[in-house]
């Protein structure tokens, strides 16, 4: 066997892999969380659980409209569109767009490389982009360097909302504050940060409301089973600036400033 194929919700990548494969498949779900699994020979690799939204919480019956590409660097990569029509699906600008993107990862080849991106951020790991805006209606199925279970984030663009973020110590929260509303807060994209600066700043923030400690710029995003960082920012200090995106965990609501 030196093809890709994929039974249900099995894709089944052959243990010599082809030095690149892209596919388009349509997935049907039969059951209402249901779960994607990526087979390497015959190791399972990974699980991607797909966790639903509250305005759509059951997916027995509909259909997932995917990508699966495998890159000449021995990248996969996965992404796709719901749909509860088996022949066509939404576009980004659609009401009721749903698409999810799947983490990438590297083929047992390259199993290294997948060291390498431990608390790195989302851009790093291939699931934004610079230059290209991911759209608020995609969410992301991350798998955690530590135990290996999936979790699911929202996003939105911070730089585009005029705002700052930060998560709460055990990620339960994320807080989100408009520029106006703290003097000297760091911007997006801002290369330099005055610690003692800083420490004024975060006096300031209120305490998350879920979960439980404070919020810190750089307070890491954390796996909600293990509580191992996922996003390290505490030893990533370099890459906050530019992740840009505020996440969250899905159907959990941010906090917002009150002054």
């Amino acid at each position: 066997m030196n093809q890709v194929f994929i039974e249900k919700n099995r894709v089944h990548i052959p243990a010599q892999r082809p030095s690149s494969v892209e596919i388009n498949h349509v997935f049907e779900f039969d059951e209402p969380e249901p779960t994607i699994f990526i087979f390497e020979g015959e190791m399972l690799r990974r699980q991607y659980k797909i966790e639903t939204l509250t305005e759509n919480s059951n997916l027995a019956g509909q259909y997932f409209h995917s990508s699966i590409r495998i890159l000449t660097n021995g990248a996969f990569m996965m992404d796709g569109i719901v749909s509860k029509d088996k022949n066509k699906c939404a576009t980004w600008q659609d009401t009721g767009y749903e698409g999810i993107r799947l983490q990438p990862f590297f083929l047992l080849d390259r199993e290294s490389e997948n060291e390498k991106l431990r608390g790195k951020g989302l851009f790093q790991r291939g699931l934004h982009f610079s230059g290209t805006v991911t759209p608020s209606n995609v969410r992301a199925v991350c798998i955690c360097d530590s135990c290996f279970k999936s979790f699911t984030l929202q996003h939105f663009h911070a730089g585009f909302a005029d705002a700052q973020y930060f998560y709460s110590s055990d990620s339960k929260q994320t807080l989100v504050v408009n520029w106006y509303e703290i003097k000297d807060m760091p911007t997006q994209m801002q290369k330099e940060i005055d610690l003692s600066v800083l420490v004024k700043v975060e006096e300031q923030l209120p305490i998350p409301t879920e979960g439980s400690g404070h919020y810190k710029y750089y307070n890491s995003f954390r796996c909600p089973h293990c509580g191992d960082a996922f996003i390290d920012f505490e030893n990533n200090k370099s890459i906050r600036p530019t992740e840009y995106y505020a996440n969250r965990l899905i159907n959990h609501h941010a906090q917002h400033m009150e002054k």
